[in-house]
């Protein structure tokens, strides 16, 4: 029936997150960032440890020296901090920094006519390093974000040089210098490593992002940037497009995403807020592309007491509307169902609803299998869809249903409409919603990265919106590489409908 593929493709595109008003919006809050400063610190480690720095020649007062092998070690990681600065901006700013440095080292003495050369080794400790990094959030042409580092600063305070090996008041002559290149080199090196971690890694991540997201064979979410996020001095906000588009037609909806509810705190690190307009640009392009269309058979109740007969002992078709049984017997009725309408959902403050119009035509299958038109009948339902979260899955139930009736074309002459009530409610009773329910245990993951996962979230339902918030979850390696962020992975997929 027209009722179960709108809440089989309602429920669907539950599993596909993806955000004028826009249709989907993202917030980043402050505890977000916090976390994402201790993900990008243990990057940095990693990426300083591994750090070569260049060999290095000088001279000064009757030596040559050269530097070689130097390696990083003992990499203190600083205390760092992301914080919110204005319009698209973050600022990125790590002090406390320590690391030593390990090397070789030669020298050759020349005064007059006296000469020495040697060599050792070479250990120089740094403290108390502080760096600062400007980062730019923005959207490209095609609505995906962008990241890009800006001016970078990094100082450092005493540096410390101890050689071994050869005659220490050679060393003397040229450690302060030695203490200078190497500082100066590690300066450089650390700017580089934060720029390169966000003009690379980072943008590299957010250009794989796909702003348009296949469902199924026909249906397409739309969810690029409509402008750059904003940056307050509490979180970082985005808004997303948000709208279903059928694959080969991109004609707007016609009608205007309504203003989604405030989000009223901060606590956790994302919020996630989505628009009733997403759901109802689905099911505008679905009816408009004759998706909702359903037969109910036979096949399709599990009862032994199927009600679709013509003839039967106990209570069927064929005895509540007695012209069919007397006409059709030992035969098999068929609802064939498509929406007048697109289905409505509705979210308010708690609640989820679905309302839906639609024409069912009935049909008597004789045992020879030819179709026989009974009468049509057209209906008007409504859904209300409880929403439960088990870990890190959404589930879906029918909590209330109900459809109301009105015969408009007979073949067989006037129809009993309250007999024909009775019956399609103990359809729902026993068919219809344990069909929507048991698709509804199946549940439907929550958003996801290749290297982030949303753990300890709730939802709730608000006007007009869907509100989502969760803390994260950083994997550094991911076992499986995809291409998109913040993306729910279907469980089921959008097919066009006429049998199911």
């Amino acid at each position: 029936m027209w009722l179960f593929v709108s809440v089989h493709v309602l429920c669907a595109l539950f599993s596909t997150i993806l955000a004028t008003n826009p249709g989907f919006r993202l917030r980043i809050t402050e505890d977000g960032l916090n976390y994402a400063n201790q993900v990008a610190v243990d990057l940095v480690t990693k990426k300083v440890k591994t750090t070569k720095l260049p060999d290095q020649n000088g001279d000064g007062k009757n030596v040559k020296y050269s530097l070689t092998n130097l390696d990083i070690r003992n990499f203190q990681p600083p205390r760092s901090s992301i914080t919110l600065a204005s319009e698209s901006d973050l600022q990125w700013k790590a002090t406390n920094l320590a690391l030593e440095i390990d090397g070789n080292f030669h020298y050759k003495y020349k005064k007059g006519i006296i000469r020495w050369s040697g060599g050792g080794s070479v250990n120089v400790k740094f403290s108390d390093i502080s760096f600062s990094v400007g980062v730019n959030l923005g959207v490209d042409g095609s609505g995906k974000p962008t990241i890009k580092a800006g001016k970078c600063s990094c100082d450092s305070g005493p540096v410390k040089v101890k050689f071994r090996g050869g005659l220490a008041w050679i060393y003397n002559l040229f450690s302060g210098k030695v203490g200078k290149i190497i500082a100066s080199q590690f300066q450089s090196k650390m700017c580089g490593i934060i720029q390169d971690l966000i003009d690379k890694n980072a943008q590299e991540s957010l250009s794989t992002i796909k702003v348009e997201v296949q469902l199924g064979e026909f249906l397409t979410l739309d969810y690029r940037l409509l402008a750059a996020p904003t940056v307050t001095s509490e979180y970082i906000e985005a808004d997303l497009k948000g709208e279903i588009f059928w694959k080969s037609d991109k004609s707007e909806a016609p009608f205007a995403p309504p203003a989604m509810a405030t989000i009223t705190d901060n606590k956790k690190m994302v919020y996630i807020t989505l628009s009733e307009y997403i759901f109802n640009t689905m099911t505008y392009q679905a009816h408009k592309h004759n998706m909702l269309v359903f037969n109910l058979t036979s096949q399709n109740i599990k009862s032994k007491d199927d009600a679709l007969n013509t003839t039967c002992t106990d209570i069927c078709i064929g005895k509540l509307i007695p012209q069919i049984g007397k006409s059709f017997p030992n035969s098999k009725v068929e609802l064939h169902m498509k929406s007048s309408k697109p289905p409505v959902t509705s979210i308010t403050d708690g609640n989820l609803g679905v309302a839906a119009q639609g024409d069912i035509d009935l049909y008597a299958r004789k045992p020879d299998k030819t179709l026989h038109h009974l009468f049509q009948i057209a209906g008007t339902g409504s859904i209300a869809v409880k929403l439960t979260i088990n870990e890190t899955v959404i589930h879906g139930s029918v909590e209330d249903m109900k459809i109301k009736l009105n015969v408009s074309k007979s073949s067989i002459g006037p129809v009993n409409e309250k007999a024909l009530q009775f019956l399609v409610d103990s359809a729902i009773k026993t068919t219809i919603t344990p069909m929507l329910n048991d698709l509804g245990t199946k549940g439907f993951p929550m958003p996801s990265t290749d290297n982030l996962k949303l753990n300890q979230f709730d939802f709730k339902l608000l006007q007009n919106t869907m509100l989502i918030e969760t803390n994260l979850k950083y994997i550094p390696e991911p076992t499986k590489i995809k291409s998109t962020v913040l993306k729910f992975i279907p469980r089921a997929q959008f097919k066009s409908i006429n049998n199911v």
